[in-house]
């Protein structure tokens, strides 16, 4: 295969769940490098998730797609509150277009997320309005009240929108101000994130095809917001557009987004793509460990974790509230990250190795690795596989019909789900840390 095919195959779903569904084949014969896999615990956790969706939501079609909008739907003491659609009413009320509204939600679902890497356990985010958050939810009302207050906007008449022009000048200290950084309430990789905001006003800037939107001049700067400006222009049916439009802008118009100094083919940075030692085995050809080519192409796994979020997050918006039917979702796969994969490892279904295991523990209660590991690559490719079939499992166990299942499935076993349960197991074995069972050491660009 040519360098440019692998380019473009590397940077696909399809490459996603492909090359994870290698590394789990490997798995049934036994063949992981770092962990053991024990098959025969799925089902046990397709019935823990499923018992959490009955818990919450009593039918798995009552539960919300997973996505960033579900950190703005919070609980209050006079009830349950959703922060973004409040937002929305307030803008209708004062005669701002359904569009307009869909584009500003965009806006800050997009920041939100580009900064939604692990905060750490010593992180929190106290709000004068709603209490203590910490972690996913801590970052998500940080942002919201950034966003609020113009943070990300060089409009002096409208605070409520994010473009290239401010986030291109955002310091590190806005952003540590932001989420109230401290040395007593430290975050991970809060450079980082400020860095990945100002390399997004970048990309909004050089990515005008995708975000310069059709008013787009000198008084109206390039935003997030006007993808759907773009997707308007694609629909491939009445008011649907495909789901690889939509990755098209994710991937391709955020590729500067992300740091340089990764996996890389031919000087063209792949992004979250790493190699994996498992699909060493599979090769009988010396691997090149020049720049360019540190792995062959053929061992290289593809997770594209923060873009697929990213997508996730952004067809709710898309759907909810640009009126757009969205095709092909199904191409999307489960999120490769601490909680889903926390799961797996808590419940039995993955056992690090004890090599693994004694080389990652530091003095801490569980192993810790950098994200770059082939311990957390071999990980990850086995969460995407597994939450596959553990969806799989949910769909057979659920009661309904084919008929009657819901739209966008995989993602609502991730919100009722699969992610719920990683984060309620890890609080009820590692209280003191509410910690996963393995560590990523995070730079704020990655998980």
């Amino acid at each position: 295969m040519s360098v440019s095919y692998n380019i473009k195959y590397l940077k696909s779903l399809q490459a996603v769940r492909e090359r994870s569904l290698r590394v789990y084949e490997l798995a049934l014969c036994g063949q992981l490098q770092h962990f053991e896999f024990d098959e025969t615990k799925i089902d046990s956790v397709a019935d823990y998730v499923l018992s959490l969706v009955h818990r919450d939501y009593a039918s798995i079609a009552s539960v919300p797609p997973h996505g960033r909008w579900r950190s703005y739907c919070v609980k209050t003491q006079s009830g349950d509150r959703d922060l973004v659609a409040e937002h929305v009413l307030k803008w209708k009320s004062s005669d701002v277009s359904e569009w307009e509204c869909a584009r500003r939600v965009i806006d800050l679902i997009m920041v939100s997320v580009l900064i939604d890497a692990g905060a750490g356990a010593e992180w929190h985010y106290e709000d004068e309005e709603l209490g203590r958050f910490e972690r996913t939810e801590g970052l998500g009302i940080a942002a919201l009240r950034m966003f609020e207050r113009g943070v990300f906007s060089s409009h002096p008449h409208n605070p409520f929108q994010a473009d290239a022009r401010a986030l291109l000048v955002l310091s590190d200290a806005d952003v540590a101000h932001g989420f109230q950084v401290t040395d007593a309430n430290p975050l991970l990789g809060c450079e980082n994130r400020a860095q990945l905001l100002r390399n997004l006003g970048q990309a909004l800037m050089e990515g005008s095809r995708y975000f310069g939107g059709k008013c787009a001049c000198n008084n109206h700067p390039a935003r997030p917001g006007f993808m759907l400006d773009y997707l308007s222009g694609c629909t491939e049916a009445p008011l649907t557009v495909s789901i690889d439009d939509i990755w098209d802008v994710v991937i391709d118009g955020l590729a500067c987004v992300w740091p340089t100094g990764r996996t890389q083919l031919d000087g063209v940075a792949l992004g979250d793509v790493w190699a994996c030692d498992a699909l060493d085995v599979d090769s009988d050809n010396d691997l090149s460990d020049s720049a360019d080519h540190p792995r062959r192409a053929e061992t290289l796994v593809p997770f594209h974790k923060l873009s697929q979020w990213l997508t996730w997050s952004l067809l709710e918006v898309v759907v909810k509230l640009g009126k757009l039917k969205v095709s092909g979702t199904e191409k999307l796969t489960g999120l490769p990250e601490y909680r889903n994969g926390g799961l797996l490892v808590d419940m039995g279904v993955l056992t690090l190795s004890p090599a693994a295991c004694e080389r990652g523990l530091k003095g801490g209660s569980v192993p810790v690795f950098e994200g770059g590991d082939a311990v957390i690559v071999e990980w990850r490719a086995m969460t995407v596989a597994l939450l596959d079939k553990i969806a799989d499992r949910v769909r057979a166990k659920c009661g309904l019909p084919n008929d009657q299942l819901p739209d966008m499935f995989l993602a609502r076993v991730l919100e009722g789900g699969t992610w719920k349960a990683g984060r309620e197991i890890a609080a009820r074995l590692r209280p003191t840390t509410k910690d996963p069972p393995i560590n990523i050491i995070s730079d704020g660009t990655l998980f």
